[in-house]
């Protein structure tokens, strides 16, 4: 056996390695946070690694992610080097903690009878917790960090079968949840006064993420027909979170509705009153596992689509997280990009929301056809335009450190027509057309972000006046802080009851919707 050191930040783990171990798996079992959004299979790029003791030459794959400074001075790509000999390790620090923090109102603070809830969104890439009071369900405080789970991959299917390949990965799945969920809760920055308030925990997530966490039988789900294991609330789910909660805590987690929907598209169901919605109605949680929820105000359908991980950036050349230098906005003027980034540092890298505005504004101005492809001589930034050695390449940037290239807009296409679609068979379900729509809701810590006139234009939703359509980042933390009460909990259930899910693969028409609905077209 070898010797391996694995340091992160301040902290440093030395453990024992035989030759041939990938790295990724040693780093795991350290319980360190790698980015390794495609489960490891060689195709992000994204898990470097600075290796400074041993370790095998680097492979072909290595070569096609890394530059030759980067290998130079010992970069390394975690998922495909392996241990030779003794070895050191160091992993750059990941943000753990998103900027997505708020304070509301101050009256926990000022009104210390009041018993307080947690309302916890577990969300297959972002954890949030909101404070809530149970007085009257009023969220005064929201933090969020990110899923810890992602070391299996961004999508949940990657995370199922881990789990299923092997118990150690399944406990350690539940472990990185239950981690992600205290880190969520620190992000608070709750004194030990306010937290020993704290009476009752939700926690809503997709059903994945609910069978993972809850430590049920997740063979049903990772395999045809895709159904829960059981779609039943647990109301004394405190065992869950005895590591870091007291045991006089309760914690519930609200039934989930079917297929891949689960308790969060529920949370949606009753933030947005579809329990006496005023009209026919429209809800899109949107990332990686998209949830769309219909009502023509008697009838709710629910459909789960695999939307794939570009609107959480992953899988594009540039993508990247929501952290500083990443672009979320973007306008085109006579061929020059002007960006907003988070932190308004120089952009770095594209986020999902700033992929959707950046191609509305090469489709608008002739750059991008409405099929997708990148036009051999488009009006404007021709120069940026290369096609030489290797696939078309659209530079953003003066500096031509940010591109965009044919796949990327693929992936883009294949992840907005998925979610298209989906609302086009529920929407023949119930014989609703576009007019038809009261209110569309754009939810989740992607949809939440979108520009409205960038989704319509590129045909992501139906074309309804932009005034229909409403951006709630939260929808499922709302919701999950309603089901804190006995009568909200309550709700939660009769509205599981009452919700139809709609298996999209069973529908004949799907694939066509979904192969129309790859156009970058407003309808």
């Amino acid at each position: 056996m070898n010797t391996t050191t694995l340091v992160y930040g301040q902290e440093k783990k030395v453990v024992e390695a035989a030759d041939g171990a990938p790295f990724s798996e040693i780093i795991a079992a350290a319980n360190l946070p790698l980015e390794q959004p495609c489960a490891g299979r060689g195709t992000c790029g994204s898990c470097k690694v600075l290796v400074e003791q041993g370790g095998n030459p680097p492979d072909e794959i290595e070569h096609q992610h890394l530059t030759a400074g980067e290998l130079a001075v010992g970069t390394r790509l975690a998922c495909r080097a392996r241990v030779q000999g003794d070895t050191q390790i160091v992993l750059s620090p990941i943000v753990v903690y998103s900027n997505k923090v708020f304070k509301g109102s101050k009256r926990h603070r000022q009104e210390r009878e009041v018993p307080l809830g947690l309302a916890i969104d577990l969300g297959s890439t972002t954890v949030a917790a909101y404070l809530t009071m149970l007085d009257n369900g009023e969220i005064v405080a929201g933090g969020a960090s990110l899923n810890q789970q992602r070391i299996y991959g961004a999508d949940i299917i990657s995370r199922l079968h881990a789990a299923q390949n092997s118990e150690d990965h399944r406990q350690r799945l539940y472990r990185l949840a239950v981690s992600s969920i205290n880190q969520a809760i620190g992000s608070l920055k709750l004194s030990p006064k306010i937290m020993r308030r704290v009476q009752r925990v939700t926690v809503v997530g997709n059903v994945a993420m609910h069978h993972l966490f809850a430590q049920l039988p997740i063979d049903s789900i990772a395999t045809l027909p895709f159904q829960p294991f059981t779609s039943q609330a647990i109301r004394n789910a405190n065992g869950l979170l005895s590591d870091i909660l007291p045991a006089a805590v309760q914690v519930m987690l609200p039934p989930v509705i079917g297929g891949f929907v689960g308790s969060d598209a529920l949370a949606c169901l009753a933030a947005f009153d579809y329990d006496n919605p005023p009209g026919p109605q429209l809800a899109v949680d949107l990332g990686t596992n998209g949830e769309v929820l219909l009502t023509d105000g008697k009838t709710i359908l629910v459909a789960s689509t695999a939307a794939g991980p570009a609107f959480e950036g992953v899988n594009i050349s540039c993508g990247m997280r929501a952290v500083d230098g990443a672009i979320v906005d973007a306008d085109l003027r006579d061929g020059i990009f002007d960006f907003e980034t988070i932190g308004d540092e120089a952009p770095q890298g594209l986020t999902g929301s700033g992929l959707i505005r950046v191609v509305y504004e090469l489709v608008h101005a002739g750059v991008i056809d409405p099929s997708g492809r990148l036009v051999a001589d488009p009006p404007l930034m021709s120069a940026q335009l290369v096609k030489d050695n290797g696939p078309k390449t659209l530079y953003l940037t003066p500096e031509r450190d940010v591109w965009l290239t044919q796949k990327d807009i693929r992936e883009l296409q294949k992840a907005k027509g998925a979610i298209r679609a989906a609302i086009a068979v529920l929407m023949k379900n119930l014989g609703l057309a576009p007019a038809d729509l009261q209110r569309v809701i754009l939810t989740g810590s992607f949809g939440g972000q979108l520009d409205i006139e960038a989704v319509i234009g590129l045909g992501m939703i139906p074309d309804v006046p932009p005034e229909k359509v409403q951006s709630i980042p939260n929808g499922a933390g709302m919701g999950a802080a309603i089901f804190l009460s006995e009568a909200g909990f309550a709700l939660g259930e009769k509205l599981a009851r009452e919700a139809r899910q709609i298996d999209l693969d069973r529908d004949a028409d799907f694939n066509r919707i979904f192969i129309e609905a790859l156009a970058f077209k407003a309808g």
